[in-house]
């Protein structure tokens, strides 16, 4: 990755989480996939680098240059431990719950991996910390969700109630213990699981911060198996497997599940999430051709969608073809693109998109006219030109100047 798209990592973690977790970026550029984290959890592999996909070197060179980012821009490093998920039969009090996993024979690696970042005024006053019983229960309760013990959790929570009744986090953490309830059991109403958990989200990232997605992530791959057969309505976007996919971050199984729907371009829903997830797994061109079909069913809200993907890459073309002197519709994007990047026309599809509207046939006649250009064939190259001039000036004078 470019030391551009790694500061886009530490910045949307900073952003969303308050912290910035190497971990976290294993996760988020296809380094480590949930399911092999949840085995480590569970003690089923006993280090997690052997589950880290991609030269190890390589792996080693990203993670320094994030984290030297996030301490020039003041972050903190903070240590991290990583206890061992609670399962039925086994004490929380057992040796093996409370021996902290392993994550390399390196230590260069382990540290790198086994740390979290944050702003110096976040850190936890040592003294405060261990004195004031309040903070440790609240600690505690985080820690016995974090890592799935619900009994330890209601333990320390009525634990709460009783020695800080007007708490102002009471509430919030009975919903996070609701929550932690519904795992491993069969959702029955996919519906009200969503709203459910579109409603503990923001809760789960307040509290447990990076720690959420231990609590959250099995919830939405529950939900995603529930809707397994649901075909995709446009009126309800988010109820359909893609979106669990997208909020449990596994990318492969978002990419693969969406095809599946009959004309899946048709729909911007579907095709941004085909985007995120493409870009999460450094498909470019797959990436790039979901994002034309964004631009074509959905343009007067382009602009908004670059902003919330947070993608480097698409985020410096949008920029780019903003701040053309001529400035072009949004439906041009992808004719644009092509006119930037001729070698697309061996990537991307003529017959990219199925519609038949002006936009489409635009990027269609740009797509043939750089195809006869590349070989040389000058009198179709011609003919297509002339289409242009006639039918979208702009984009011929765009074309013409790129020659």
């Amino acid at each position: 990755m470019t030391d551009t798209s790694l500061q886009a990592q530490v910045d949307a973690q900073l952003l969303e989480q308050g912290a910035f977790a190497p971990l976290e970026l294993l996760f988020n550029t296809g380094r480590l996939l949930y399911s092999d984290y949840e085995s480590w959890r569970r003690r089923e592999l006993d280090l997690l680098d052997s589950a880290l996909m991609g030269n190890t070197g390589k792996i080693k060179a990203e993670l320094q240059q994030a984290i030297s980012y996030a301490r020039r821009i003041g972050l903190v490093e903070q240590p991290q431990e990583f206890l061992p998920w609670h399962t039925d039969g086994k004490s929380a009090d057992s040796a093996s719950s409370t021996r902290p996993l392993r994550i390399s024979m390196d230590t260069a690696l382990q540290k790198l991996i086994g740390s979290r970042y944050i702003r110096a005024q976040n850190l936890p006053q040592m003294d405060l910390f261990f004195d004031n019983p309040i903070v440790a229960l609240t600690n505690g309760i985080v820690q016995a969700l974090a890592t799935r013990n619900l009994p330890d959790a209601q333990r320390r929570l009525d634990q709460l109630y009783a020695q800080a009744p007007t708490h102002a986090d009471l509430a919030a953490f009975d919903q996070l213990l609701a929550a932690l309830s519904h795992l491993g059991h069969a959702v029955e109403e996919p519906r009200a699981e969503l709203a459910f958990l579109a409603e503990v989200s923001p809760t789960a990232r307040r509290l447990l911060g990076a720690q959420s997605r231990d609590l959250l992530s099995p919830l939405w791959m529950q939900l995603a198996g529930a809707l397994a057969n649901a075909p995709f309505d446009p009126k309800e976007p988010d109820l359909h497997r893609s979106f669990a996919f997208a909020q449990a971050q596994d990318w492969a199984a978002a990419s693969d599940c969406i095809p599946r729907e009959l004309n899946w371009q048709w729909h911007a829903p579907l095709c941004l999430r085909m985007v995120e997830s493409a870009f999460q797994r450094r498909k470019r061109v797959e990436a790039l051709a979901a994002w034309c079909h964004v631009c074509w069913r959905a343009p007067a809200s382009a602009s908004e969608s670059v902003t919330r993907l947070r993608q480097p890459e698409l985020s410096s073309l949008w920029s780019r073809f903003l701040d053309e002197e001529d400035p072009l519709p949004e439906v041009d994007f992808p004719s644009w693109l092509l006119i930037q990047e001729p070698a697309l026309i061996l990537q991307l599809a003529e017959d990219l998109s199925p519609a038949d509207t002006p936009a489409e046939d635009h990027y269609r006649a740009v797509h043939r006219c750089l195809r006869a250009r590349r070989a040389r064939r000058q009198d179709e190259e011609l003919e297509q030109r002339k289409l242009l001039q006639k039918s979208n000036p702009p984009l011929f004078q765009l074309l013409k100047t790129s020659a």
